[in-house]
């Protein structure tokens, strides 16, 4: 029986409420500045509020929608494995062997001959800018993701890849 490990991660809370109070303010203040304004006699103000109010509420729907999400990353003997939850949906998005990864870390990408053919994120968090990096080969192309593991969690990717490898 191999190696087992897993964690969740979720958006938090209090960065969302900030990014839509900045997006709510600013609205308000273009709303305030161009509800007086009028080209050739025409009242532009009032669409540009009602345009202003629509974006407010779309950020608001979306970040709603994106509170659901949740990503779990487990390690399972010799398998790295991300799933997407979304509500009741749990959807596996990655399954690699830890033997293919090529490289996980945050800098220092090492330059590879051939070029990464897709890139996607697994984050949650908004301020986050600089996630953890995963390349690895899948079959004759390599690809690549970015998450955002605790630093518990590398190393234990980083410690069973390395059993592999030497077994």
């Amino acid at each position: 029986m191999g190696n087992m490990y897993k964690e969740t991660i979720t958006r938090r809370k209090l960065p969302s409420i900030v990014k839509l109070f900045t997006i709510l303010v600013i609205a308000l203040f273009f709303a305030e500045i161009i509800k007086d304004i009028t080209i050739n006699g025409q009242g532009i103000g009032r669409i540009a509020v009602l345009l202003c109010t629509t974006l407010v509420m779309a950020a608001l729907v979306f970040e709603v929608f994106r509170f659901r999400v949740k990503y779990t990353y487990s390690i399972i003997a010799d398998q790295f494995i991300i799933h997407r939850i979304k509500g009741s949906e749990d959807k596996v998005v990655e399954d690699i062997k830890l033997r293919n990864i090529q490289y996980i870390g945050k800098n220092d990408m090492p330059n590879f001959k051939e070029s990464v053919t897709s890139s996607k994120k697994y984050v949650c968090s908004i301020f986050n800018f600089n996630p953890y990096c995963c390349i690895y080969r899948d079959g004759d192309k390599l690809k690549r993701f970015y998450f955002e593991p605790s630093n518990n969690f590398i190393e234990k990717i980083k410690l069973n890849r390395e059993k592999r490898l030497a077994s």
